[in-house]
Protein backbone atom coordinates (compact mmCIF):
# COMPACT_ATOMS: atom_id res chain seq x y z
CA UNK A 1 0.00 0.00 0.00
CA UNK A 2 1.32 3.50 -0.74
CA UNK A 3 0.62 6.65 0.46
CA UNK A 4 0.75 9.95 -2.36
CA UNK A 5 1.67 12.88 -1.20
CA UNK A 6 1.30 15.18 -3.88
CA UNK A 7 -0.60 18.18 -3.58
CA UNK A 8 -2.03 16.89 -7.31
CA UNK A 9 -2.22 13.29 -8.77
CA UNK A 10 -1.60 13.65 -12.39
CA UNK A 11 0.97 15.24 -14.50
CA UNK A 12 1.18 17.09 -17.66
CA UNK A 13 -2.55 18.42 -18.79
CA UNK A 14 -4.60 17.01 -16.05
CA UNK A 15 -3.18 19.55 -13.82
CA UNK A 16 -4.98 22.21 -16.11
CA UNK A 17 -8.36 20.44 -15.07
CA UNK A 18 -9.41 22.24 -12.53
CA UNK A 19 -11.73 25.06 -13.80
CA UNK A 20 -10.57 27.81 -11.57
CA UNK A 21 -8.73 31.29 -12.88
CA UNK A 22 -5.27 29.16 -12.94
CA UNK A 23 -2.11 31.81 -12.54
CA UNK A 24 1.41 30.65 -12.60
CA UNK A 25 3.14 28.84 -10.96
CA UNK A 26 0.99 25.63 -11.65
CA UNK A 27 1.66 22.63 -8.52
CA UNK A 28 3.28 18.91 -9.27
CA UNK A 29 3.30 15.80 -7.75
CA UNK A 30 6.03 15.36 -5.15
CA UNK A 31 8.04 11.82 -3.89
CA UNK A 32 5.99 8.67 -3.25
CA UNK A 33 6.38 7.13 -0.36
CA UNK A 34 5.71 3.39 0.33
CA UNK A 35 5.06 1.28 3.77
CA UNK A 36 8.43 -0.90 4.09
CA UNK A 37 10.34 1.15 2.18
CA UNK A 38 13.35 3.47 3.50
CA UNK A 39 13.54 7.35 2.67
CA UNK A 40 16.88 6.16 0.44
CA UNK A 41 15.17 3.53 -1.74
CA UNK A 42 11.93 5.91 -2.29
CA UNK A 43 14.50 8.86 -3.46
CA UNK A 44 16.48 5.60 -5.62
CA UNK A 45 12.90 4.33 -7.33
CA UNK A 46 12.58 8.27 -8.09
CA UNK A 47 15.36 8.74 -9.67
CA UNK A 48 14.97 5.60 -11.88
CA UNK A 49 11.49 6.87 -13.02
CA UNK A 50 12.64 10.71 -13.54
CA UNK A 51 15.93 9.07 -15.85
CA UNK A 52 13.73 7.01 -17.84
CA UNK A 53 11.35 10.06 -18.50
CA UNK A 54 14.59 12.18 -19.33
CA UNK A 55 16.17 9.69 -21.43
CA UNK A 56 12.52 9.66 -23.24
CA UNK A 57 12.52 13.34 -23.66
CA UNK A 58 15.69 13.28 -25.11
CA UNK A 59 14.15 11.60 -28.07
CA UNK A 60 10.71 13.39 -28.50
CA UNK A 61 12.41 16.72 -28.06
CA UNK A 62 16.45 17.57 -26.80
CA UNK A 63 15.60 21.37 -26.42
CA UNK A 64 13.58 20.94 -23.73
CA UNK A 65 14.87 17.23 -22.17
CA UNK A 66 17.28 19.27 -19.02
CA UNK A 67 13.61 20.00 -17.65
CA UNK A 68 13.61 16.39 -17.12
CA UNK A 69 17.18 15.54 -15.60
CA UNK A 70 17.40 14.67 -12.32
CA UNK A 71 21.06 14.75 -12.27
CA UNK A 72 20.91 18.58 -12.36
CA UNK A 73 18.84 20.86 -9.73
CA UNK A 74 15.38 22.37 -9.47
CA UNK A 75 17.40 25.50 -9.16
CA UNK A 76 19.59 25.06 -12.39
CA UNK A 77 17.04 23.66 -14.28
CA UNK A 78 14.84 27.08 -13.41
CA UNK A 79 18.11 29.28 -14.60
CA UNK A 80 19.14 27.05 -17.72
CA UNK A 81 14.89 27.78 -18.92
CA UNK A 82 15.45 31.42 -18.20
CA UNK A 83 18.78 31.75 -20.07
CA UNK A 84 17.39 29.46 -22.97
CA UNK A 85 16.48 31.82 -25.71
CA UNK A 86 13.90 29.54 -27.09
CA UNK A 87 12.49 28.44 -24.06
CA UNK A 88 9.66 30.25 -22.81
CA UNK A 89 7.46 30.19 -19.63
CA UNK A 90 3.73 31.51 -19.86
CA UNK A 91 4.30 35.03 -18.70
CA UNK A 92 6.92 35.32 -21.34
CA UNK A 93 4.66 33.73 -23.85
CA UNK A 94 1.57 36.40 -23.18
CA UNK A 95 4.27 39.25 -23.63
CA UNK A 96 5.83 37.32 -27.12
CA UNK A 97 2.18 37.88 -28.17
CA UNK A 98 1.55 40.85 -27.11
CA UNK A 99 -1.27 39.88 -24.38
CA UNK A 100 -2.82 41.63 -21.47
CA UNK A 101 -3.51 38.19 -19.88
CA UNK A 102 -1.26 35.04 -19.08
CA UNK A 103 -4.78 33.50 -18.94
CA UNK A 104 -5.39 33.47 -22.74
CA UNK A 105 -1.84 31.09 -23.14
CA UNK A 106 -3.26 28.87 -20.17
CA UNK A 107 -6.47 28.26 -22.03
CA UNK A 108 -4.82 27.42 -24.68
CA UNK A 109 -2.46 25.32 -23.06
CA UNK A 110 -5.08 23.48 -21.53
CA UNK A 111 -7.22 22.75 -24.33
CA UNK A 112 -3.60 21.38 -25.98
CA UNK A 113 -2.88 24.27 -28.87
CA UNK A 114 0.64 24.28 -26.98
CA UNK A 115 3.32 21.76 -26.72
CA UNK A 116 4.59 22.28 -23.26
CA UNK A 117 7.08 20.91 -20.85
CA UNK A 118 7.13 20.89 -16.82
CA UNK A 119 10.25 20.08 -14.42
CA UNK A 120 8.70 17.00 -12.80
CA UNK A 121 8.65 16.46 -8.70
CA UNK A 122 8.71 20.70 -8.15
CA UNK A 123 6.48 21.30 -5.28
CA UNK A 124 5.55 24.53 -7.80
CA UNK A 125 6.27 25.18 -10.96
CA UNK A 126 5.50 26.73 -14.95
CA UNK A 127 4.80 25.57 -18.32
CA UNK A 128 7.60 25.73 -20.07
CA UNK A 129 6.87 26.31 -24.04
CA UNK A 130 9.73 25.65 -26.77
CA UNK A 131 8.46 28.20 -29.51
CA UNK A 132 10.75 26.49 -31.84
CA UNK A 133 8.54 22.78 -32.07
CA UNK A 134 6.77 22.33 -34.81
CA UNK A 135 3.55 22.87 -33.28
CA UNK A 136 4.14 25.97 -31.26
CA UNK A 137 5.53 27.52 -34.16
CA UNK A 138 2.77 27.10 -36.02
CA UNK A 139 0.19 27.99 -33.44
CA UNK A 140 2.03 31.69 -32.93
CA UNK A 141 1.91 31.96 -36.61
CA UNK A 142 -1.37 31.77 -36.69
CA UNK A 143 -1.77 33.83 -33.96
CA UNK A 144 -0.08 36.31 -35.03
CA UNK A 145 -1.95 36.20 -38.26
CA UNK A 146 -5.09 37.22 -36.45
CA UNK A 147 -3.91 39.33 -33.17
CA UNK A 148 -4.16 42.60 -35.01
CA UNK A 149 -8.23 42.06 -35.48
CA UNK A 150 -8.66 40.46 -31.92
CA UNK A 151 -10.39 42.70 -28.71
CA UNK A 152 -10.13 40.57 -25.71
CA UNK A 153 -13.49 40.80 -22.79
CA UNK A 154 -12.41 44.63 -21.11
CA UNK A 155 -11.92 46.19 -25.06
CA UNK A 156 -15.12 44.95 -26.24
CA UNK A 157 -17.27 45.93 -23.19
CA UNK A 158 -16.34 49.68 -24.01
CA UNK A 159 -15.43 49.74 -28.03
CA UNK A 160 -18.69 48.15 -28.58
CA UNK A 161 -20.64 49.66 -25.81
CA UNK A 162 -21.87 46.51 -24.47
CA UNK A 163 -22.96 45.48 -21.13
CA UNK A 164 -20.95 43.41 -19.46
CA UNK A 165 -24.04 41.01 -18.85
CA UNK A 166 -24.69 41.09 -22.52
CA UNK A 167 -21.89 39.86 -23.59
CA UNK A 168 -21.14 37.05 -21.05
CA UNK A 169 -24.34 35.87 -22.62
CA UNK A 170 -22.85 36.22 -26.45
CA UNK A 171 -20.16 33.78 -25.04
CA UNK A 172 -21.86 31.52 -22.74
CA UNK A 173 -24.71 30.67 -25.87
CA UNK A 174 -21.50 30.55 -28.59
CA UNK A 175 -22.41 33.21 -30.70
CA UNK A 176 -18.96 34.91 -29.77
CA UNK A 177 -16.35 33.07 -31.18
CA UNK A 178 -12.97 33.12 -28.72
CA UNK A 179 -9.74 32.81 -30.95
CA UNK A 180 -8.41 29.46 -31.03
CA UNK A 181 -10.80 28.23 -27.76
CA UNK A 182 -13.70 27.20 -26.28
CA UNK A 183 -16.09 28.27 -24.05
CA UNK A 184 -16.54 25.74 -21.00
CA UNK A 185 -18.50 26.75 -17.87
CA UNK A 186 -16.50 28.05 -14.93
CA UNK A 187 -13.79 29.43 -17.75
CA UNK A 188 -12.94 33.19 -16.41
CA UNK A 189 -13.45 35.94 -19.57
CA UNK A 190 -10.27 37.10 -19.70
CA UNK A 191 -9.04 33.77 -20.88
CA UNK A 192 -10.14 35.02 -24.34
CA UNK A 193 -9.90 36.85 -27.35
CA UNK A 194 -11.87 37.46 -29.95
CA UNK A 195 -11.38 38.18 -33.70
CA UNK A 196 -13.56 40.71 -34.63
CA UNK A 197 -13.31 39.79 -38.49
CA UNK A 198 -14.37 36.77 -38.01
CA UNK A 199 -17.25 36.27 -39.99
CA UNK A 200 -20.11 34.99 -37.07
CA UNK A 201 -18.21 37.33 -34.67
CA UNK A 202 -18.73 40.43 -36.93
CA UNK A 203 -22.45 39.54 -37.99
CA UNK A 204 -23.00 39.41 -34.31
CA UNK A 205 -21.12 42.60 -33.26
CA UNK A 206 -22.41 44.55 -36.45
CA UNK A 207 -25.90 44.20 -35.37
CA UNK A 208 -25.08 45.00 -32.06
CA UNK A 209 -23.90 48.39 -33.08
CA UNK A 210 -26.76 49.06 -35.65
CA UNK A 211 -28.86 49.30 -32.91
CA UNK A 212 -26.38 51.26 -29.91
CA UNK A 213 -23.83 54.22 -30.57
CA UNK A 214 -19.88 53.49 -29.72
CA UNK A 215 -17.35 55.71 -28.43
CA UNK A 216 -15.67 58.29 -31.06
CA UNK A 217 -12.30 56.52 -31.44
CA UNK A 218 -10.94 59.22 -31.73
CA UNK A 219 -12.45 62.34 -30.16
CA UNK A 220 -13.64 60.13 -27.08
CA UNK A 221 -13.95 62.31 -23.57
CA UNK A 222 -12.30 59.70 -20.99
CA UNK A 223 -13.32 60.51 -17.42
CA UNK A 224 -11.14 61.44 -15.09
CA UNK A 225 -10.37 63.23 -12.05
CA UNK A 226 -7.13 64.83 -12.79
CA UNK A 227 -8.04 68.69 -12.06
CA UNK A 228 -6.07 69.94 -15.14
CA UNK A 229 -8.32 70.09 -18.08
CA UNK A 230 -6.85 68.90 -20.93
CA UNK A 231 -8.19 70.48 -24.28
CA UNK A 232 -9.90 67.82 -27.07
CA UNK A 233 -10.14 69.32 -30.41
CA UNK A 234 -13.23 68.44 -32.03
CA UNK A 235 -13.93 69.85 -35.89
CA UNK A 236 -16.79 71.31 -36.39
CA UNK A 237 -17.89 69.11 -39.32
CA UNK A 238 -18.13 65.88 -36.66
CA UNK A 239 -20.13 67.55 -34.43
CA UNK A 240 -22.24 68.37 -36.76
CA UNK A 241 -22.70 64.28 -37.63
CA UNK A 242 -23.09 63.36 -34.31
CA UNK A 243 -26.58 66.04 -34.07
CA UNK A 244 -25.22 68.88 -31.93
CA UNK A 245 -26.19 71.44 -34.60
CA UNK A 246 -24.71 72.74 -38.16
CA UNK A 247 -21.10 73.15 -38.83
CA UNK A 248 -21.81 76.81 -39.31
CA UNK A 249 -23.61 77.78 -36.55
CA UNK A 250 -20.48 76.12 -34.24
CA UNK A 251 -18.21 77.59 -35.96
CA UNK A 252 -19.92 81.51 -35.47
CA UNK A 253 -20.28 80.42 -31.45
CA UNK A 254 -16.22 79.64 -31.51
CA UNK A 255 -16.13 82.98 -33.91
CA UNK A 256 -18.31 84.92 -30.77
CA UNK A 257 -16.75 83.51 -28.01
CA UNK A 258 -20.01 81.25 -27.16
CA UNK A 259 -18.09 78.16 -27.38
CA UNK A 260 -14.25 77.32 -26.08
CA UNK A 261 -12.30 76.30 -29.61
CA UNK A 262 -9.71 77.71 -32.63
CA UNK A 263 -9.61 77.84 -36.17
CA UNK A 264 -6.69 76.55 -38.10
CA UNK A 265 -5.43 76.32 -41.49
CA UNK A 266 -4.96 72.92 -43.26
CA UNK A 267 -4.30 72.21 -46.54
CA UNK A 268 -6.45 70.19 -48.29
CA UNK A 269 -6.53 68.95 -52.77
CA UNK A 270 -8.22 71.82 -53.43
CA UNK A 271 -5.75 74.24 -51.87
CA UNK A 272 -6.07 75.82 -48.21
CA UNK A 273 -9.04 75.63 -46.16
CA UNK A 274 -9.69 77.03 -42.45
CA UNK A 275 -10.86 74.16 -40.33
CA UNK A 276 -13.15 75.05 -37.08
CA UNK A 277 -12.79 73.40 -33.62
CA UNK A 278 -14.59 72.79 -30.50
CA UNK A 279 -12.73 72.17 -27.29
CA UNK A 280 -14.75 69.66 -25.50
CA UNK A 281 -12.67 69.19 -22.29
CA UNK A 282 -14.27 71.82 -20.51
CA UNK A 283 -17.46 70.98 -18.75
CA UNK A 284 -19.68 73.83 -18.66
CA UNK A 285 -18.32 76.04 -21.53
CA UNK A 286 -18.51 73.16 -24.06
CA UNK A 287 -20.24 69.85 -22.63
CA UNK A 288 -23.42 71.47 -21.72
CA UNK A 289 -24.05 73.88 -24.31
CA UNK A 290 -23.47 71.06 -26.80
CA UNK A 291 -25.84 68.88 -25.36
CA UNK A 292 -28.15 71.89 -25.16
CA UNK A 293 -28.00 72.51 -28.87
CA UNK A 294 -28.80 68.98 -29.40
CA UNK A 295 -31.92 68.67 -27.03
CA UNK A 296 -33.14 71.52 -28.76
CA UNK A 297 -32.23 70.08 -32.54
CA UNK A 298 -35.92 68.93 -33.77
CA UNK A 299 -33.87 66.65 -36.41
CA UNK A 300 -32.47 64.48 -33.90
CA UNK A 301 -34.80 62.34 -31.34
CA UNK A 302 -34.54 59.12 -30.00
CA UNK A 303 -35.91 55.72 -31.60
CA UNK A 304 -38.74 55.67 -29.42
CA UNK A 305 -40.00 58.88 -30.48
CA UNK A 306 -39.39 58.13 -34.25
CA UNK A 307 -41.90 54.94 -33.53
CA UNK A 308 -44.16 57.43 -31.94
CA UNK A 309 -44.38 59.73 -34.25
CA UNK A 310 -44.82 57.59 -37.30
CA UNK A 311 -47.09 55.34 -35.51
CA UNK A 312 -45.46 51.84 -35.88
CA UNK A 313 -43.95 49.70 -32.90
CA UNK A 314 -40.49 50.60 -31.45
CA UNK A 315 -39.88 46.90 -32.66
CA UNK A 316 -40.32 47.74 -36.24
CA UNK A 317 -37.91 50.85 -36.15
CA UNK A 318 -35.32 48.39 -34.96
CA UNK A 319 -36.03 45.99 -37.31
CA UNK A 320 -35.29 48.96 -39.78
CA UNK A 321 -31.77 49.77 -38.00
CA UNK A 322 -30.89 45.62 -38.48
CA UNK A 323 -32.16 45.63 -42.01
CA UNK A 324 -29.93 49.04 -42.75
CA UNK A 325 -32.92 50.75 -43.54
CA UNK A 326 -32.17 53.87 -41.31
CA UNK A 327 -29.14 54.52 -39.29
CA UNK A 328 -28.50 55.70 -35.49
CA UNK A 329 -26.10 58.58 -35.08
CA UNK A 330 -23.40 56.11 -34.46
CA UNK A 331 -20.65 57.95 -31.85
CA UNK A 332 -20.79 59.36 -28.80
CA UNK A 333 -18.61 61.48 -27.51
CA UNK A 334 -19.20 61.94 -23.74
CA UNK A 335 -19.49 58.62 -21.49
CA UNK A 336 -23.25 60.00 -20.40
CA UNK A 337 -24.38 59.84 -23.85
CA UNK A 338 -23.89 55.41 -24.10
CA UNK A 339 -27.46 54.74 -23.77
CA UNK A 340 -28.65 57.56 -26.11
CA UNK A 341 -29.88 55.77 -29.41
CA UNK A 342 -30.98 58.77 -31.32
CA UNK A 343 -31.67 59.18 -35.00
CA UNK A 344 -30.72 62.44 -37.09
CA UNK A 345 -33.60 63.16 -39.60
CA UNK A 346 -31.83 64.77 -41.91
CA UNK A 347 -29.88 61.90 -42.87
CA UNK A 348 -31.64 61.01 -45.87
CA UNK A 349 -31.99 57.70 -45.56
CA UNK A 350 -33.78 58.44 -42.51
CA UNK A 351 -35.70 60.82 -44.17
CA UNK A 352 -36.23 58.69 -47.04
CA UNK A 353 -37.79 55.78 -44.18
CA UNK A 354 -39.66 58.80 -42.73
CA UNK A 355 -41.48 59.57 -46.09
CA UNK A 356 -42.34 55.90 -46.85
CA UNK A 357 -43.63 55.68 -43.73
CA UNK A 358 -46.06 58.68 -43.92
CA UNK A 359 -46.54 57.62 -47.80
CA UNK A 360 -48.04 54.23 -45.89
CA UNK A 361 -50.21 55.78 -43.59
CA UNK A 362 -51.61 57.82 -46.45
CA UNK A 363 -52.31 54.58 -48.88
CA UNK A 364 -54.19 53.32 -45.28
CA UNK A 365 -56.11 56.17 -44.79
CA UNK A 366 -57.45 56.25 -48.27
CA UNK A 367 -58.91 52.63 -47.87
CA UNK A 368 -60.00 53.56 -44.72
CA UNK A 369 -62.12 56.17 -46.29
CA UNK A 370 -63.09 54.06 -49.06
CA UNK A 371 -64.61 51.41 -45.78
CA UNK A 372 -66.11 54.08 -43.87
CA UNK A 373 -67.54 57.09 -45.88
CA UNK A 374 -68.20 58.76 -42.53
CA UNK A 375 -64.99 58.82 -41.84
CA UNK A 376 -62.74 62.32 -42.86
CA UNK A 377 -59.08 62.10 -44.05
CA UNK A 378 -56.75 62.15 -40.67
CA UNK A 379 -53.56 64.10 -41.19
CA UNK A 380 -51.20 61.31 -40.66
CA UNK A 381 -48.12 63.54 -40.97
CA UNK A 382 -47.68 64.62 -38.13
CA UNK A 383 -43.52 63.99 -37.86
CA UNK A 384 -43.04 66.74 -40.10
CA UNK A 385 -46.21 68.79 -39.69
CA UNK A 386 -44.07 72.15 -38.95
CA UNK A 387 -42.78 71.84 -42.11
CA UNK A 388 -45.25 73.41 -45.21
CA UNK A 389 -42.92 72.81 -47.81
CA UNK A 390 -42.86 69.37 -47.04
CA UNK A 391 -46.54 68.91 -46.08
CA UNK A 392 -47.26 70.04 -50.11
CA UNK A 393 -44.33 68.15 -51.38
CA UNK A 394 -46.50 65.22 -50.21
CA UNK A 395 -49.46 65.91 -51.14
CA UNK A 396 -47.67 66.12 -54.96
CA UNK A 397 -46.03 62.99 -54.07
CA UNK A 398 -49.44 61.53 -53.03
CA UNK A 399 -51.01 62.67 -56.61
CA UNK A 400 -48.50 61.12 -58.47
CA UNK A 401 -48.38 57.47 -57.22
CA UNK A 402 -51.98 56.25 -59.22
CA UNK A 403 -50.40 52.91 -59.37
CA UNK A 404 -49.57 52.32 -56.23
CA UNK A 405 -52.71 53.84 -54.63
CA UNK A 406 -54.45 51.25 -57.13
CA UNK A 407 -52.93 48.34 -55.99
CA UNK A 408 -53.01 49.21 -52.37
CA UNK A 409 -56.59 49.34 -52.65
CA UNK A 410 -57.04 46.05 -54.95
CA UNK A 411 -55.43 43.98 -52.94
CA UNK A 412 -57.34 45.56 -49.66
CA UNK A 413 -60.45 44.75 -51.29
CA UNK A 414 -59.28 40.76 -51.72
CA UNK A 415 -59.37 40.19 -48.09
CA UNK A 416 -62.20 41.36 -46.08
CA UNK A 417 -59.74 41.08 -42.76
CA UNK A 418 -57.54 43.44 -44.53
CA UNK A 419 -60.54 46.06 -44.21
CA UNK A 420 -62.27 44.70 -40.93
CA UNK A 421 -58.16 45.58 -39.64
CA UNK A 422 -57.94 49.01 -41.05
CA UNK A 423 -61.47 50.01 -39.84
CA UNK A 424 -61.13 48.91 -36.49
CA UNK A 425 -57.75 51.56 -36.74
CA UNK A 426 -59.44 54.14 -38.26
CA UNK A 427 -61.90 53.91 -34.79
CA UNK A 428 -58.39 54.05 -32.80
CA UNK A 429 -59.06 50.90 -31.70
CA UNK A 430 -55.47 49.11 -30.01
CA UNK A 431 -54.79 46.21 -32.73
CA UNK A 432 -53.75 43.01 -30.81
CA UNK A 433 -50.33 41.46 -32.27
CA UNK A 434 -51.65 39.42 -34.84
CA UNK A 435 -53.46 42.04 -36.52
CA UNK A 436 -50.88 44.57 -36.38
CA UNK A 437 -48.54 41.43 -37.99
CA UNK A 438 -51.26 41.22 -40.37
CA UNK A 439 -51.35 44.90 -40.90
CA UNK A 440 -47.36 44.95 -41.83
CA UNK A 441 -47.67 41.98 -44.03
CA UNK A 442 -49.73 43.91 -45.64
CA UNK A 443 -47.90 47.15 -46.49
CA UNK A 444 -45.10 44.90 -47.76
CA UNK A 445 -47.22 42.98 -50.12
CA UNK A 446 -48.12 46.21 -51.33
CA UNK A 447 -44.83 47.42 -51.52
CA UNK A 448 -43.65 44.24 -53.23
CA UNK A 449 -46.49 44.36 -55.94
CA UNK A 450 -46.07 48.14 -56.70
CA UNK A 451 -42.10 48.86 -56.07
CA UNK A 452 -40.89 51.91 -54.85
CA UNK A 453 -39.93 53.13 -58.62
CA UNK A 454 -43.24 55.25 -59.03
CA UNK A 455 -42.61 56.52 -55.58
CA UNK A 456 -39.23 57.87 -55.73
CA UNK A 457 -40.34 59.42 -59.44
CA UNK A 458 -42.76 60.90 -57.22
CA UNK A 459 -40.38 62.22 -55.39
CA UNK A 460 -38.10 63.77 -57.57
CA UNK A 461 -40.86 65.63 -59.89
CA UNK A 462 -42.34 67.07 -56.74
CA UNK A 463 -38.84 68.50 -55.70
CA UNK A 464 -39.09 69.68 -59.43
CA UNK A 465 -42.65 71.09 -59.56
CA UNK A 466 -42.01 73.29 -56.17
CA UNK A 467 -38.70 74.68 -57.02
CA UNK A 468 -40.57 75.68 -60.62
CA UNK A 469 -43.02 77.14 -58.36
CA UNK A 470 -40.55 78.94 -55.56
CA UNK A 471 -38.22 80.25 -59.00
CA UNK A 472 -41.19 81.06 -61.44
CA UNK A 473 -44.61 81.23 -60.19
CA UNK A 474 -47.84 79.27 -60.38
CA UNK A 475 -47.98 79.40 -64.17
CA UNK A 476 -45.28 78.12 -64.88
CA UNK A 477 -46.13 74.66 -63.62
CA UNK A 478 -47.36 72.67 -66.91
CA UNK A 479 -49.26 70.27 -65.08
CA UNK A 480 -53.56 71.54 -63.71
CA UNK A 481 -53.47 69.43 -61.96
CA UNK A 482 -51.00 70.24 -59.75
CA UNK A 483 -51.19 73.73 -59.95
CA UNK A 484 -54.63 73.55 -58.76
CA UNK A 485 -53.28 70.91 -55.29
CA UNK A 486 -50.44 73.83 -54.62
CA UNK A 487 -53.36 77.06 -55.01
CA UNK A 488 -55.46 75.01 -52.56
CA UNK A 489 -52.64 74.32 -50.08
CA UNK A 490 -51.20 78.04 -49.65
CA UNK A 491 -55.18 79.01 -49.82
CA UNK A 492 -55.91 76.79 -46.73
CA UNK A 493 -52.53 78.20 -44.55
CA UNK A 494 -53.48 81.62 -45.11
Amino acid sequence: MKINTSLNNILGNKCFESQRNMTVPLSYPKDECFFGSSYVETKQKNYQDDKKLYESKLQSNPRTAFLYNPDITQKKRIQMAAENPDIYDIRQTARLLGLKSENQVLKWIKEGKFEYDVIPRALLSTAYIDIRSLQNTDFISTLKNSLPNCRNFEELLFEYNITKGRLESLIKEGQLIPLESTYKDGDTFDSFIFDITDEENNKVLTEHTNLNPVPSKKYYKKSSNDEIIKPIMVPVTYLSKLGYSSAKQLANMIKNGNLPGTFEKVETQNGPKIRALVNIGPYLESEVKLNELRQHNKNVISTSELAKNLRIRKLDVDEALLNGEIEIIKEYIFPEDSKKVLIDLSNPQNSEFVDRKIFENQLLEEIKTQRQAELKQQNIQRLKASSLTNSLRMRIVWELCPMTRLIASSEAQKDGYICSIIAKEAEDEELNKKEQIVLNSFRKKVWTKSGIEEFKQAQAKATEYLKTYKEQGIEAIDDETIRRIISEFYSSIN
